[in-house]
């Protein structure tokens, strides 16, 4: 009766939701410094050059200015003020994602093609073969590895899921970026608003973990006179800040166990991130090698699919730009309330599975 009976993989679903939305990198990638910058690189004028130490660079755009008035008191007349100008050079970094088989497994996974009693799902497919379901998963895995690298790259970063690229996480780091505490996050905001009646409002977004916007949301409601507070709207579940709206990502920093989150604010005036192709390169961004070895068993070689991308993120002015630290979460956020979430709050693979 057992003889014959294989497993049946095919009842089974995702253990969470797919990982792989990037909201303010979509947003970032959309600013109009980065479409610039993006035009620049197709037409080929975008200002990159090695610098002494052998990396490449690229020259973002000059900000340009008047000197102040030079002093002519006791004289009859002025003189005209003059220009002047600062800029910055930003290091290019390479990402690369490599998917390596031996002869004999390549031979096998470009024909083998998935059952119905597979552990069919997003990832594989009925009637597929197993080399397509893995061309595919690593497309997928540079696209992923990439996002997290403009949004959180340094570059002298390194994790398991992070290479030293010049990412918003380095932008934001900036000395000259203020940095605001959050404890009383009605009166950080109000810091932001004298900011802006000096230096202007802009195309301003304010980056927050889904756990801190939930908890801003918690803290804006109406007072005695049944008004916001100033400068604040909601509009169903959504709030917004001087008309500037919120947009919760993952990535942005949150630290549950200290309950506290941060708001980074940017203006799509002055940041943006280029890339060199899409987050998922083709064919142009791809490289193929065959190597050989000694072992039998594998066939004697190898085959590696090599998938690159470039660029990198900026910013051309951090006093545009702030970071508010600290902001409490609601405490219906952290302890035992979010048991068996800990893995989705900030995912370290697509599918993350809660263990039990």
């Amino acid at each position: 009766g057992t003889i014959g009976r294989g497993v049946d993989f095919s009842d089974n679903e995702l253990a969470t939701e797919l990982q792989n939305q990037f909201p303010l990198l979509t947003w970032l990638m959309g600013t109009g410094p980065a479409a610039k910058m993006r035009g620049a690189y197709q037409n080929g004028s975008l200002p990159m050059r090695k610098n002494d130490e052998g990396d490449w660079t690229i020259r973002l755009p000059f900000k340009v200015g008047t000197t102040p008035p030079q002093d002519t008191s006791g004289e009859c007349c002025w003189v005209p003020m003059e220009l002047t100008k600062c800029g910055a050079e930003t290091l290019i970094k390479l990402l690369c994602l490599k998917d390596c088989e031996s002869m004999l497994d390549n031979f096998i996974m470009k024909k083998q093609k998935f059952q119905p009693n597979d552990l069919i799902c997003y990832f594989m497919r009925a009637g597929e073969t197993i080399k397509a379901a893995r061309i595919r998963m690593a497309r997928m895995s540079m696209a992923w590895f990439t996002a997290h690298n403009i949004i959180l790259g340094t570059t002298d970063t390194g994790t398991a899921v992070l290479k030293p690229f010049h990412g918003l996480m380095q932008v934001i780091e900036d000395p000259a970026v203020i940095k605001i505490s959050g404890h009383n996050i009605l009166a950080a905001f109000d810091s932001l608003a004298c900011r802006y009646a000096v230096l202007g409002e802009g195309d301003i977004v304010y980056a927050v973990h889904p756990l801190t916007y939930y908890s801003i949301k918690r803290e804006i409601v109406p007072g005695k006179n049944g008004q916001l507070p100033a400068g604040w709207a909601k509009n169903g579940e959504d709030v917004t800040f001087h008309g500037h709206r919120f947009i919760a990502d993952k990535m942005v920093p949150v630290d549950v166990d200290n309950a506290t989150g941060e708001i980074w604010q940017l203006d799509g005036n002055v940041v943006g991130a280029w890339m060199a192709t899409t987050l998922q390169p083709g064919d142009e961004f791809q490289r193929h090698t065959f190597t050989t070895n000694n072992n039998q068993v594998e066939g004697c070689a190898g085959e590696c699919d090599y998938y690159y991308n470039f660029g990198l993120a900026f910013g051309t002015d951090p006093n545009r730009l702030a970071v508010i630290t600290d902001v409490p979460l609601s405490t219906n956020c952290v302890g035992p309330h979010m048991l068996g979430t800990e893995h989705l709050y900030q995912p370290d693979t697509f599918v993350p599975i809660v263990k039990e």
